[in-house]
């Protein structure tokens, strides 16, 4: 390393390594002290000595398909189809700057201009994680020496996005239409509203999975359609994978279902195939929206559905360890973030406890009037 004072009584700093075999320099000028150009000597040099050989010329694009490759090998197809997605937006805006030169305010720059294109709060959230994520791997690999997206910020949407809790009436309504119709969505929407399945789990559930001795099913699989492509995959994490109880009602009728299917010569390995065919999880959803509008409800989402069921157990009494249980969540945080908002039923039951606890001297002073009034 050389240390040399400048005209100007500053002082300049040359290193030397080695990269691929050749042998290369780095060069600063305009330090005011000999100590800094030394501190930034020493630190540049071993910094681009740990980095790997060709780090300096990778761009963002490039790298994030070597760390797709890798990713691909370990990902369910809708997380890698989501990731997709969220590189093309990454490399729109940051795939051709080299990936040493990828600085917080590119990637603050990007978040904003998804923004201004009129990407919801939570896409542009997911975008940004996605990055983050990769360039974690690459600060682990020693392709660079530090995360530039950490303390990027995302403008939150105006108007914040929330589910269709479908009140029990309206749930009992859906579910006796489809049930009258014998429509194919019934045996879906039960598992979803009464039992909390998610939609691919609803319907990667085998027969084989329900044990109708104990009132116990086994949640294993997702089925998802992926760019035309059918998937059979275990579920989202390991805490997806679950037991839950099925037993009463809804037991009863998927035995009826189970019978009604084996007298008409349709039953399959699947509990929502027919025919030796499972419905598309997006057709699924739009055949759902479709039949409530026809059936003068409230329009939701399949998903929340789910968020139904999740309600109905809060509302009922449920603790929320048991709750993330139910769901299979991997975190009680999950859990209470999604579901612990304002309820109006469980503030009546948290206020008329108040209420009741001064029931008593509210008879007293009511008794009390009466005789003074007599008096």
């Amino acid at each position: 390393m050389e240390i040399r004072q400048e005209p100007g009584k500053t002082f300049s700093c040359r290193f030397w390594y080695y990269r691929n075999g050749r042998k290369r320099s780095k060069y600063q000028t305009g330090f005011t002290r000999k100590k800094d150009a030394e501190r930034w000597g020493n630190g540049e040099k071993d910094r681009m000595e740990r980095l790997q050989n060709g780090a300096e010329h990778i761009t963002v694009s490039a790298f994030l398909e070597r760390w797709m490759n890798v990713k691909e090998k370990k990902l369910s197809p809708t997380t890698i189809s989501g990731y997709r997605v969220n590189i093309d937006h990454i490399n729109e805006y940051i795939g051709n700057i080299q990936l040493r030169n990828l600085l917080l305010m590119d990637v603050q720059e990007m978040a904003d201009e998804l923004t201004d294109e009129g990407l919801k709060y939570r896409t542009v959230k997911y975008v940004c994680r996605t990055l983050h994520a990769a360039l974690n791997y690459a600060v682990k690999n020693r392709i660079i020496d530090y995360n530039p997206s950490d303390g990027v910020e995302i403008s939150e949407d105006d108007e914040e996005f929330e589910a269709v809790i479908y009140k029990p009436e309206h749930l009992n309504e859906l579910l006796r239409l489809l049930k009258e119709q014998e429509h194919p969505l019934y045996i879906p929407v039960l598992l979803a509203s009464m039992r909390g399945l998610r939609r691919g789990e609803a319907l990667g559930l085998a027969w084989d999975d329900i044990d109708f001795d104990t009132g116990v099913t086994n949640i294993h699989n997702n089925y998802v359609i992926v760019n035309g492509i059918t998937y059979d995959r275990a579920v989202k994490s390991k805490d997806s994978k679950r037991f839950t109880v099925i037993s009463g009602f809804v037991m009863d009728e998927l035995k009826a279902y189970r019978e009604h299917m084996r007298r008409n010569g349709q039953l399959q390995k699947y509990v929502c195939e027919i025919d030796g065919k499972r419905p598309n999880p997006s057709h699924v959803s739009l055949s759902l929206k479709r039949f409530q509008v026809a059936s003068n409800l409230p329009v939701c989402r399949f998903h929340d559905l789910r968020h139904t069921f999740a309600m109905m157990q809060l509302e009922n009494g449920t603790d929320l360890d048991t709750l993330k249980n139910l769901m299979g969540h991997s975190k009680i945080e999950i859990t209470s973030d999604l579901y612990l908002h304002p309820s109006l039923t469980l503030m009546r039951d948290a206020t008329s406890k108040v209420d009741n606890i001064i029931t008593l001297k509210k008879e007293e002073t009511k008794e009390n009037v009466t005789i003074l009034s007599q008096s």
